[in-house]
């Protein structure tokens, strides 16, 4: 590229570089006006200056970044590929700045070089992406270790430490990584990638990667730090995993779901299980198995203390506690901790209030082994009964089920009323319908039912439509 003689006495100019969408494009270090003739002599000095820096060779003394607020100096020089001490070529920094943007991590990057004798002096100048970062998870790479996993992507990505961006190229590059670690290790199977969020509209998400085209069932399972639980009650709840092929992230969802509920109702509310640890098994009944170990954090057994309520004016506190059903001193059943928006939802709805919320905080007291819980709760407005819309029966069947409807326009509305006439009163009313039409060979009579509250009109209008 041309150069430029930034003073007078500069025997090699400082080159400026950026780079936009991927693109490098030179720009000068200064904007100069000059007549035609100093012109002619400023370029023939830039010949001869460029001639001279073409027969010198420098070496990289220091590399510096501009612009770093998350990121650290260490990981992103990391992340160049550049060394101390090395040759420096125009084609090795260009290299370096597309690593940077192909991390992911930058949305513009560019740099400057400067040097003193035979020493260089290399000027990243970059802007951070605004990007998301989450962890990676080796979900059944049973052969091997995740220190040994990390440190085999770290030869495809240096910087790397066990998190990847949301967006890039570094979920491919840790593909690459891991089917040539794969087949290092003569392993034919296939590296598959997944992102999987945490909960339903979280923002927070895994990048998974597995293995896939490798039978590895469940042998066995151990389980290890069980106190207050039997080891065998573990086992008998975990039957249906023996035999399944091996997943950590399952594993995981299944203790969630199967595992944490037993020991929440016995007061142990601060249950963890730590991640599954697998390796490879071979028995006469089960070739090319795996062995299963999960460790559990059981936590100390928490007794109940109180509720205290804010927000609550429609329904006294005393009619709330009856919800949660446990007195001072028992044993805090988790379960029934676990259900208490919904159990607060029932006790609003029955009086009309569609649209209470509630918030829980648990404060836990180590000391005594006790937990109480802060709920908060926004009533919302209460809702009146509007019409009732039947569509699709039967004149004798509508008026039946006219007639057994109990509430009445401007009656306060009673949403498990709702319920249950759906379950029972509805089932009775078209039992003879089932019937007549089992008789002739046709489909069983579907109900669809809506009960959307207006927020205008402060009235619910309930729709019952035969739709078959």
């Amino acid at each position: 590229p041309p150069l430029q003689i930034v003073t007078r006495f500069a025997t090699v100019p400082i080159l400026r570089y950026t780079r936009f969408n991927k693109t490098l494009v030179h720009l000068p270090s200064q904007r100069m006006t000059t007549k035609p003739l100093i012109a002619a002599i400023l370029s023939a000095i830039l010949v001869l200056s460029y001639s001279a820096q073409a027969q010198q060779t420098f070496k990289i003394a220091k590399i510096e970044f501009e612009g770093l607020s998350r990121i650290t100096t260490d990981e992103v020089q990391t992340l160049t590929g550049l060394k101390l001490g090395d040759t420096f070529s125009e084609a090795s920094a260009d290299a370096a700045a597309q690593r940077l943007i192909d991390s992911g991590l930058f949305k513009n990057v560019g740099y400057h070089t400067n040097t003193v004798k035979d020493q260089m002096t290399i000027t990243f100048r970059v802007e951070e992406a605004k990007v998301q970062t989450s962890r990676v998870v080796f979900d059944n790479f049973i052969w091997f270790t995740d220190t040994e996993l990390i440190a085999a992507v770290q030869r495809e990505i240096p910087s790397f430490t066990g998190t990847a961006p949301d967006n890039g190229d570094t979920v491919e590059r840790i593909i690459k990584a891991l089917q040539r670690f794969l087949h290092e290790n003569q392993i034919e199977a296939t590296v598959n990638y997944m992102a999987s969020q945490d909960a339903p509209n979280s923002p927070t998400q895994e990048h998974i990667f597995s293995v896939i085209g490798v039978p590895m069932p469940i042998c066995t399972i151990h389980y290890t730090g069980t106190k207050n639980v039997a080891e065998s009650k573990l086992l008998e709840s975990s039957k249906q995993l023996v035999g399944s092929d091996y997943s950590q992230k399952f594993v995981s969802l299944f203790a969630t779901n199967n595992l944490i509920p037993i020991y929440r109702e016995l007061g142990l509310l601060k249950v963890a299980f730590a991640p599954s640890a697998a390796k490879p098994e071979a028995t006469a009944t089960c070739k090319s198995g795996v062995e299963l170990t999960l460790g559990v954090d059981e936590g100390l057994i928490y007794k109940w203390d109180h509720a205290e309520w804010s927000g609550v004016s429609a329904i006294t506190s005393s009619e709330l506690n009856t919800v949660i059903g446990m007195q001072p001193g028992q044993t805090a059943n988790g379960l029934v901790l676990d259900k208490l928006p919904d159990a607060i939802h029932q006790v609003y709805g029955r009086k009309g209030y569609l649209l209470v919320r509630t918030k829980t905080h648990p404060e836990f007291d180590d000391t005594t082994q006790k937990v109480m819980y802060k709920i908060d709760v926004v009533e919302g407005p209460q809702f009146r009964m509007g019409k009732l819309i039947l569509k699709g029966f039967a004149a004798d069947t509508a008026k039946a089920l006219n007639d057994q409807w109990q509430l009445k326009p401007g009656d306060i509305f009673n949403e498990n009323y709702l319920r249950e006439f759906t379950k029972k009163s509805m089932g009775d009313i078209l039992r003879p319908l089932y019937f007549e039409r089992r008789a002739q060979n046709k489909p069983a009579p579907n109900v669809k039912s809506s009960a959307p509250p207006n927020r205008q009109t402060l009235t619910v209008d309930v729709t019952f439509e035969l739709t078959n």
